[in-house]
């Protein structure tokens, strides 16, 4: 009976790997909540608690990156942003990643050449994250950015 409990009790614990991706998704979850209420430096610092979870090699360097690059620019530090966008889109080419977190930190680098009057420059980023799959409001908001830039009205909402 005691052996029946205790691999019962065993097989229910996820193993530490999973324990641990788990709560980096948490935290992620838990950043983008503080950020869309409007205390960055809080945000700021549960992502700072993402990045001591995370290892060198971990994919998800890119998130952390393009995370903090997003909290910089809401909170319109736009110099903090582009670093932070950079570091992203230089942790996907040094991981090989490819994913909708890569093409926001395109996006967010072109939203930061925006904001400092450099559509031309701007419009290459925006149109290198149209190339990667994203979900539907993000590619909607990256075709808006093109459109705009290249001076054509946007599309009605559908």
């Amino acid at each position: 009976m005691r052996l029946a409990l205790a691999l019962a009790l065993l097989l229910s614990v996820p193993p530490a790997g999973a324990r641990r991706a788990d709560s980096v998704d948490n935290a992620f979850k838990r950043a983008d909540a503080v950020m869309d209420k409007g205390r960055f430096a809080e945000a700021r610092d549960v992502l700072d608690d993402v990045l001591a979870e995370l290892e060198a090699d971990d994919r998800r360097l890119v998130r952390y990156h393009e995370r903090m690059g997003a909290c910089w620019l809401r909170a319109g530090k736009i110099p903090e942003a582009r670093e932070s966008f950079t570091a992203a889109l230089k942790a996907a080419q040094r991981l090989k990643v490819s994913d909708e977190w890569v093409a926001k930190a395109y996006a967010g680098l072109g939203l930061c050449l925006r904001r400092e009057d450099n559509d031309a420059y701007a419009l290459k980023f925006f149109k290198k994250a149209r190339a990667i799959k994203v979900d539907e409001g993000t590619a909607m908001f990256i075709e808006d950015q093109i459109r705009e830039i290249e001076g054509e009205p946007p599309l009605p909402a559908q």
